[in-house]
């Protein structure tokens, strides 16, 4: 589990408690080249207003790529463009993996991704908790980070 991954938890947990956390975009363990970045989760209780604030962090982050939310399913997926497909679930649709996998070929989008996931992570951090230190979260206070 990375640092990035616990971070992730630990923001969105600000909103409300997690079923599921996934989070890519880490070097890749073996190889170490720079994974596409992209982030699913899934709240407890999911509502209008957690979506409301999630997507207020996306649209007021200066970011390099355009980004999108799904939530179309019970996961909720905070993913590039790029990456999706057509249709009601353009995350899910056909092909996606395959547009990841020619999406890490091209690192340079890798990296802009990770930097624009990080930018709106802590957005979203301030607009949820202003001013509290972005470690100081349940998993520092013997609680759960994530599912």
């Amino acid at each position: 589990m990375t640092s990035r991954f616990q971070r992730a938890g630990r923001t969105l947990s600000l909103l409300g408690p997690l079923r599921w956390l996934r989070l890519s975009g880490d070097r890749h363990p073996l190889y170490g080249y720079q994974q596409v970045s992209f982030l699913g989760w899934r709240f407890e209780e999911p509502d209008a207003e957690k979506l409301r604030i999630v997507e207020q962090a996306v649209r007021t982050t200066p970011t390099r790529e355009e980004w999108a939310i799904d939530t179309s399913r019970r996961n909720w997926v905070l993913v590039p463009t790029r990456l999706l497909g057509e249709g009601e679930n353009p995350v899910a649709s056909p092909g996606f993996d395959e547009r990841v996998s020619l999406a890490m070929r091209d690192q340079d989008f890798c990296v802009r991704a990770l930097l624009d996931l990080d930018a709106m992570l802590d957005t979203l951090r301030g607009l949820v908790a202003p001013g509290k230190d972005p470690e100081d979260g349940p998993a520092r206070h013997g609680g759960a980070s994530s599912p």
